[in-house]
């Protein structure tokens, strides 16, 4: 602390030697005097430009002009402080006792400027001569210093760190101080503009000496930045700057908040802190770290209970481990429930995805919670464990309910050089109808069933992204309802009647696997089987471009020959399904042309037999025996021309 002693200190020097040579010397003998003075207390010029005024009445003190106090020598920033006029009233009562009591120092419109070096020091470390050993008590050479009240008016206060590259700015800057004792409780009350916000602190600190020279001492302050608000209350030190205790902050208003720290104001979504954001819990800050402990964090409705622990580096670094209750995240999807598709749904969003707030950081983000809502989609018990590094997001499903069933799997977004995301999901007993209504707008299958995925999308937009799925999948069902078709009536009477509201198709299971190529589904081992009839299915389904082409054969258990193919085409909000009678016609004419052939050909066998004077009978056997007679009959006519037997 003997920086700002030295300060106070040669302040005092120079209302002391005004007064004493109020008689004798003119007014620019005491300012050389006083700035001679100054500098062998502090090891800084100081040049006090007009006169030096002393006073008596009301108080002994004495007022200056223009003042400058020189910065350190490895700064280039100019002076560090610059001031219209100062004004120092001392208690002499209090001098006559060997204690320094100043009942009042006052700057007018002061510029002050706190810089920290590359190398950690600050240019408020002054040197000087050394001291003799202090009593206990008090620091090292110090005598008591009491300031009943300090002012300033209109002040200016930058604040440079070369290490990290910040620069902040307070202007109109209006503070009041009371220092009664070194090591007593000092007040304070101040209000600034910050980058424009309005900031006001006030609080006290037990102790200034231990907290100027590195010790932490009981401090309890509270802040305000437009209607946010912040209280602490436990231990702190300023050299280097470390706290301790315990912190509330209610950051409704976090865009002055951010504003006042030269930072734009994150968009959050109702769900996560956009009416509301406000901390309690015990905070331990030092130079390179963060630590919360036993911390409540309220986003608007959301309630959030834990720990965390950033480190200030390059680059940040945040660990946390949140706990909550029934999560609420329907702002976030936009709104408690989206519209569904419909035929006239022009594709899928092409507004780009902003996932640069990725590299902002590295994290380690674990988070367990009752229940999450997206909109419509409710979650149950869910644990997450995020891992995020150089832009790359990697989030483990260590246990998620949902759909009735249970999910698990990882979830990868990565932002480096664009963006680009992985899904790999297993799902079992999950309630297929809720899921597919709510992923695809296909609610006819009612069947709890297991699900496999293992997809991979690459785009900046949502649009892009469905376009340029690729991997591969499963599933199976259970027992279930096929609703809005009644595939067994079909079957029988060849007539679409048999679609629509009320119609249905009980089944025992369902089963397909499938890969996905530049958004396209392709399925071709799709296996259906009911009670009365079985279907195979074939196709494609375009993600990227929401439609279906896809093809499925039932035919009836008792009869495999009765089977009535269907195509289901056209959007997938509003599909086409019809009987695919061309391809009955086709097969029909495919067998018929082939019984046709098979006719004609056994009749030209039977006539060259009888030709050859040999019983034909139908299949391959006759081909040969007729082959064979053909090349018997052939040998001999050529021995008879040869003159032979």
């Amino acid at each position: 602390m003997r920086w700002m002693v030295r300060v106070v200190m040669g302040l005092v020097v120079l209302g002391l030697l005004a007064i004493g040579a109020l008689l004798f010397l003119p007014a620019e003998k005491i300012a050389s005097l006083v700035e001679n003075r100054f500098q062998a207390a502090t090891g800084r010029t100081m040049t006090v430009q007009g006169d030096v005024r002393p006073t008596l009445w009301p108080s002994l003190g004495v007022t200056t002009g223009a003042v400058e106090i020189a910065n350190a020598d490895w700064s280039d920033a100019g002076p560090m402080l610059r001031a219209k006029g100062l004004s120092v009233s001392v208690d002499v009562m209090a001098l006559l006792t060997g204690d320094i009591r100043i009942t009042g120092i006052s700057a007018v419109s002061p510029e002050i400027l706190l810089e920290i070096a590359d190398d950690g020091r600050g240019n408020w470390e002054v040197d000087g001569a050394a001291e003799p050993a202090a009593p206990a008590g008090e620091s090292a050479g110090l005598r008591p210093l009491i300031i009943d009240k300090a002012e300033v008016r209109n002040g200016t206060v930058r604040m440079i760190d070369h290490r990290s590259g910040a620069d902040h700015r307070l202007t109109k800057l209006d503070a009041t101080f009371a220092v009664p004792s070194m090591v007593g409780s000092t007040s304070f009350d101040l209000s600034a503009l910050m980058n424009g916000q309005a900031l006001r602190a006030k609080g006290s600190i037990d102790g200034l000496a231990g907290f100027l020279d590195g010790g932490a001492v009981p401090v309890k302050a509270n802040l305000e930045v437009g209607i946010a608000k912040a209280a602490f209350e436990g231990r702190a030190g300023l050299v280097p700057l470390a706290a301790a205790g315990r912190l509330t902050a209610d950051l409704a208003d976090l865009k002055s908040v951010m504003a006042a720290l030269g930072q734009p104001a994150p968009d959050l979504p109702r769900g996560l802190g956009a009416q509301k954001l406000a901390v309690v819990g015990d905070v331990t800050f030092t130079p390179g770290t963060l630590n919360l402990r036993d911390a409540k964090v309220t986003l608007d409705s959301n309630l959030f209970t834990g720990a965390a622990d950033v480190t200030f580096a390059e680059r940040l670094a945040v660990n946390a481990r949140l706990t909550t209750g029934a999560l609420d995240l329907s702002g976030v999807s936009g709104g408690e429930a989206q519209p569904k598709p419909t035929a006239a749904t022009t594709g899928w969003s092409k507004t780009p995805i902003d996932v640069s707030g990725l590299q902002a950081m590295d994290a380690k983000i674990s988070l367990v919670a009752s229940s999450i809502r997206f909109g419509a989609t409710k979650l149950g018990a869910t644990s997450l464990y995020t891992t995020l590094e150089n832009g790359r997001a990697v989030t483990e499903i260590k246990e998620l309910r949902a759909y009735d069933g249970k999910i698990d799997g990882s979830v990868i977004i990565n932002s480096r050089g664009g963006l680009s995301t992985r899904l790999i999901l297993n799902g079992s007993a999950l309630a297929i109808s809720t899921l597919f209504a709510e992923v695809l707008d296909f609610d006819r299958v009612v069947a709890s069933g297991d699900l496999s995925l293992n997809l991979l999308a690459v785009g900046n937009d949502l649009d892009t992204l469905m376009k340029s799925l690729s991997g591969e999948g499963r599933f199976s069902t259970g027992a279930g309802e096929l609703l809005g078709l009644d595939l067994a009536g079909m079957l029988r009477t060849l007539d679409l009647g048999h679609m629509g509201i009320g119609s249905k198709t009980i089944f025992d299971r369902i089963s397909a696997s499938f890969i996905v190529d530049e958004g396209v589904l392709q399925n071709d081992d799709l296996k259906f089987q009911a009670p009365l009839l079985a279907a195979s299915g074939a196709g494609t389904i375009g993600l990227g471009e929401r439609v279906v082409n896809y093809r499925l054969e039932p035919h009836l258990l008792k009869d495999p020959n009765v089977r009535v193919p269907i195509l289901i085409t056209g959007p997938w909000a509003a599909p086409k399904i019809r009987l695919d009678l061309e391809s009955l016609a086709r097969e029909k004419l495919d067998a018929e042309r082939s019984r046709t052939e098979k006719k004609a050909k056994a009749a030209a066998l039977e006539k060259l037999g009888e030709a050859l004077g040999m019983e034909v009978e139908t299949g391959r056997q006759a081909e040969d025996a007729i082959k064979d007679k053909i090349e018997e009959e052939a040998k001999r006519g050529l021995l008879k021309l040869l003159g032979g037997d």
